[in-house]
């Protein structure tokens, strides 16, 4: 298990899963990281305001993946894992999915995508419709 977690947390890293943060997501739209390695699962970060009603998040998807899943990552004795997460409730009126904290998997991302481009996330709430953003996309290490 202890050679398991390390090889984990590589592989997490490589899917664009890191601990070194883009720009402050607060600071603008949702962004979208693509994958180090073709073929691995990208990564998206955002931060939304409380919308009245609404409930808690429960689902992120993208016309330009074939699947999303919430994740939060966990650190303990200089590890990291990662666990599906499948509800977010608003924390003093807002969600922040972060580098080394929440973060939404894209795997199978549209091969078209690239850096300094847009693409769409969806967010689904406990009621009410869904909330459709554009995000940007950002090279593998942060930069557009």
């Amino acid at each position: 298990m202890r050679i398991l977690v390390p090889i984990l947390a590589a592989l997490a890293a490589l899917a664009g899963c890191h601990a070194d943060p883009p720009a402050n997501p607060a600071d603008g739209p949702p962004v979208i990281r693509l994958p180090a390695v073709h073929g691995r699962p990208g990564v998206a970060y955002f931060v939304l305001s409380h919308e009245d009603g609404r409930g808690a998040l429960i689902g992120v998807s993208s016309p330009q993946a074939a699947r999303a899943e919430m994740h939060e990552t966990m650190g303990g004795h200089d590890m990291s894992s990662m666990r599906p997460i499948a509800r977010v409730p608003f924390e003093n009126g807002r969600i922040a999915f972060a580098p080394g904290g929440r973060h939404v998997m894209l795997f199978g991302l549209d091969p078209r995508l690239a850096p300094g481009g847009r693409a769409q996330l969806a967010f689904r709430f406990e009621h009410g419709p869904p909330l459709t953003l554009d995000a940007q996309v950002q090279a593998p290490g942060g930069a557009p």
